[in-house]
C-alpha cells in the first residue's frame, strides 16, 4: 500500500474530513487531496503534523521502522474493516463456509495469472513462425560449377509444404532423374545426410554438380547414376583408387524411397 493510499485509510478509519485535516496541518484541501493521489509528496513537518493528527507514529504513518525497512502492517479500509467485523461475527459454519469461498477465488486467480504469465512467455510454434531457406539459382547438372559454395543464391521463404529438415533449395537441369525430378524442378536438399545406396543427393565432382543416385558396389567404386535409363550415358563413374575428389552435398528430400534402375544391374551382368 502506498503513502496516499495509507494516509486515506487512517482518515477515513477516524472520520476526518480532508478539509479537516488539512486545517490541524495547516495546509490547503488540495494539498490533502494531492497527498492521497499520491501527485504530491509531504514535507517532514508536515508528516509529524499528519501523524499528531491522525495518531499515529511517523514511522507507522511512513510504514518504516526506526532502520527504514518496510513494516509488515496492515492498515485497513473502512470496507476491509466492515467485511473482518462481519466475518467475526459468523458462526463456525459461516466462517468455514467463507474461508472455503476464498480459497475457491484464489485458486480462480492463480490460474488466470498462470494464463496469462503462460500467453505472455507462449512461443510461436514452428509451423507458424516465417522459415527462409536458401534456393541456389544455378542449376544442378554436369558441367556447371558448384554454387553451393559460392554466394549464387538468394534467400526463399517456405511453407508448411517444404520439409522440415530441408535445408537449402536448388534448381535442376536436364531429366537425368526423370520420372521423379523433371527438367526446371526444384529440389529440396538436407545437408550432413548419410546417403545409402539408391538415395539421391547432391555431388560435387572435381567442380561440377549433380543431382543423382548413389551407388557404391563391394569394391567401393562409385557410381552417380541417371534414374532416366534413356540417359544412362550420364552416369558418373568413380573408381576406388581414383583421385578425383568426390563431395556429398546433401540428401534430396523426395518424400519416397525410389530403386536403382534396372539397366544398372544388367550393364553388370
Amino acid at each position: 500500500m502506498n503513502f496516499g493510499q495509507r494516509l486515506k485509510n487512517l482518515r477515513l478509519e477516524q472520520n476526518i474530513t480532508q478539509q479537516e485535516l488539512a486545517d490541524a496541518v495547516g495546509v490547503s484541501a488540495v494539498t490533502v487531496r494531492n497527498w492521497e493521489r499520491g501527485t504530491k509528496k509531504p514535507a517532514m513537518e508536515a508528516i509529524i503534523a499528519l501523524a499528531r493528527e491522525l495518531k499515529i507514529t511517523t514511522d507507522g504513518l511512513l510504514d518504516v521502522n526506526t532502520f527504514g525497512i518496510t513494516r509488515r502492517s496492515i492498515i485497513l479500509s473502512p470496507a476491509e474493516k466492515k467485511l473482518l467485523k462481519t466475518y467475526q461475527a459468523l458462526d463456525e459454519h459461516g466462517k468455514k463456509a467463507v474461508d472455503m469461498i476464498c480459497t475457491l477465488e484464489m485458486e480462480r486467480l492463480d490460474a488466470s495469472e498462470k494464463k496469462v504469465l503462460a500467453k505472455k512467455t507462449e512461443f510461436i510454434p514452428k509451423s507458424t513462425r516465417e522459415r527462409f531457406i536458401p534456393r541456389y539459382t544455378t542449376p544442378s547438372a554436369a558441367g556447371y560449377n558448384v554454387p553451393l559454395d559460392g554466394t549464387d543464391f538468394e534467400m526463399m521463404l517456405v511453407d508448411g509444404n517444404v520439409p522440415s529438415d530441408a535445408d537449402y533449395a536448388v534448381d535442376i537441369q536436364g531429366n537425368s532423374m526423370y520420372p521423379y525430378i523433371n527438367d526446371g524442378d526444384m529440389v529440396y536438399v538436407k545437408k550432413d545426410e548419410e546417403l545409402s545406396n539408391g538415395d539421391v543427393g547432391i555431388f560435387c565432382v572435381d567442380g561440377a554438380m549433380y543431382c543423382k543416385q548413389l551407388y557404391v558396389d563391394d569394391e567401393r567404386n562409385l557410381t552417380l547414376v541417371s534414374a532416366n535409363p534413356d540417359l544412362r550415358h550420364t552416369n558418373i563413374y568413380v573408381s576406388a583408387d581414383s583421385e578425383v575428389s568426390v563431395k556429398v552435398c546433401g540428401k534430396v528430400l523426395l518424400g519416397q524411397r525410389i530403386d536403382l534402375p534396372d539397366y544398372l544391374f544388367d550393364d553388370e551382368d
